[in-house]
C-alpha cells in the first residue's frame, strides 16, 4: 500500500497530525493533510452533549490554530504537513478517490457529522487503507462505526476509546 497521503479530520492542537508528520518524515515519503476549520460553529454542529458544547463554545479557536502552526515549526515537521483550513465536507472535494492511505477521524463527534464523514471520505481511502476512529466509546460515534462495518470495513484493533478499521 502506498502510504503517501495521510489525512487527519479534526486537528485541534495537532498532536495526532504531528505524529503522522513524523512518520512521513521517517519514511521520507508523502505528507499528512491537516483538515480542520478551527471555528466555533464547526465544533458545535450537530447534537452534542451540553457539557461538550459548553467547553467547545468557550475556546479561542483561532488561538488554537496559531498554537498548532507553532507546534509544527517547533517539531520541525512543517514540510511533511499541508494545512487545509476547511470543514471536512468541503475539503473532501480536494482529494482524489483512492488517494488516502490512512485517515484519522477526530473531528466533531456528533452523530450527524461523524456519520456524514464516513459517507464522504470512504471513497477517498485506498483499498486496504486504515481508518482510525477516535472516541469510539461515545454514543454519538456509534452510527459512524456501524456505517464503516456496513461498508465492509473490518476492525483490526479495538482499544475501547479508539479503533482501527481497514477498508476492503
Amino acid at each position: 500500500m502506498d502510504a503517501g497521503l495521510s489525512v487527519e479530520l479534526g486537528v485541534f492542537g495537532g498532536r495526532g497530525t504531528i505524529s503522522l508528520a513524523i512518520g512521513h518524515e521517517a519514511s521520507g515519503h508523502g505528507y499528512v493533510a491537516a483538515v480542520d476549520p478551527w471555528t466555533k460553529a464547526a465544533s458545535l454542529e450537530g447534537a452534542n452533549a451540553p457539557e461538550n458544547d459548553e467547553w467547545w463554545g468557550r475556546l479561542d479557536h483561532d488561538a488554537i490554530y496559531q498554537s498548532f502552526r507553532k507546534a509544527l515549526v517547533d517539531a520541525r515537521v512543517e514540510p511533511w504537513c499541508r494545512i487545509v483550513r476547511q470543514r471536512s465536507d468541503a475539503a473532501v472535494n480536494t482529494f482524489d478517490d483512492g488517494s488516502v492511505a490512512l485517515l484519522h477521524q477526530d473531528s466533531n463527534h456528533s452523530e450527524q457529522v461523524s456519520s456524514a464523514e464516513v459517507d464522504l471520505w470512504t471513497p477517498k481511502l485506498q483499498r486496504g487503507g486504515f481508518w482510525i476512529a477516535d472516541d469510539t466509546d461515545w454514543a454519538t460515534t456509534a452510527k459512524a462505526q456501524h456505517l464503516l462495518l456496513a461498508k465492509g470495513f473490518t476492525v483490526v484493533e479495538d482499544h475501547t476509546s479508539w479503533k482501527v478499521f481497514r477498508k476492503p
